[in-house]
């Protein structure tokens, strides 16, 4: 083999390396540990991140992560060259096909005890202020969407508000500036520990369950053959208890 044919086929394994390495493209959420976040080497963890990374590697495949506003995860699904969008609701429709649930959360409202808020009910919600996640209102169920999706002029009721992520989110509530938290209980105690350095967050604290035990997400995928792989992977990984090892790995149950 002459120099210039070897330097032809090292710059051609060079170019499809990047591909072998990852060839598939999922979007997600950034900054919600435990669920998905960046380690100190700057690369994508969490249980969401390893559940889908192992399905998908039993399927043959392997993916790359990149970060996107939960506001336009499934916008960016129709985007050339992206895959999957990883942590979504819906059903298929228009190219885009959902797999089962693959997580769910607990999502509760919690309020410091020395405020002595009574929540009986999601329309108990109207004495106080809260916080949630980015578009929570359609999350929770028809009652609570129905109460607090934003109005005609796009705007939302003066007591909800939705921080750009959720570690801003728990430090409004740590902070006090807002009366009741809205969050996963795995998302809260994970930033409670984040943030005992900065305020008592030994504080008594009640759990108000005003919303169904649990809230189910799906991975969106481009092509309904590689949902397929991943939900055939994902029922192997419940099986095998493999699926509880990886939450397990970021001290969740």
């Amino acid at each position: 083999m002459n120099t210039l044919a070897a330097l032809c086929i090292a710059v051609l394994l060079s170019l499809a390396a990047p591909a072998r390495a990852a060839d598939l493209l999922a979007l997600k959420q950034g900054n919600r540990p435990p669920f998905s976040f960046l380690d100190a080497q700057g690369n994508a963890v969490g249980i969401e991140v390893d559940l889908v990374a192992e399905a998908l590697r039993r399927a043959g495949r392997r993916v790359a992560f990149h970060e996107a506003p939960n506001v336009r995860l499934l916008p960016f699904i129709e985007g050339e060259g992206v895959d999957l969008a990883v942590s979504v609701r819906g059903s298929d429709a228009d190219g885009v096909y959902f797999s089962d649930e693959f997580i769910r959360y607990e999502n509760v409202a919690i309020s410091r005890r020395d405020k002595r808020i009574a929540l009986k009910a999601i329309a108990d919600l109207d004495r106080y202020t809260f916080a949630i996640w980015q578009n929570g209102w359609r999350d929770l169920g028809q009652v609570f969407e129905a109460r607090y999706r934003p109005r005609a002029n796009g705007l939302f009721p003066r007591n909800y508000f939705q921080p750009a992520n959720q570690k801003a989110q728990n430090r409004m509530f740590w902070v006090g500036r807002v009366d009741v938290i809205i969050v996963d209980k795995k998302v809260f105690e994970w930033y409670r520990k984040q943030y005992s350095a900065e305020f008592n967050t030994q504080v008594e604290l009640d759990y108000h369950a005003i919303f169904d035990a649990t809230t189910g997400f799906k991975v969106a995928f481009r092509r309904p053959e590689l949902r397929d792989a991943f939900n055939r992977a994902l029922n192997a990984m419940r099986r095998d208890r493999s699926y509880d090892e990886i939450v397990a790995r970021y001290g969740a149950r």
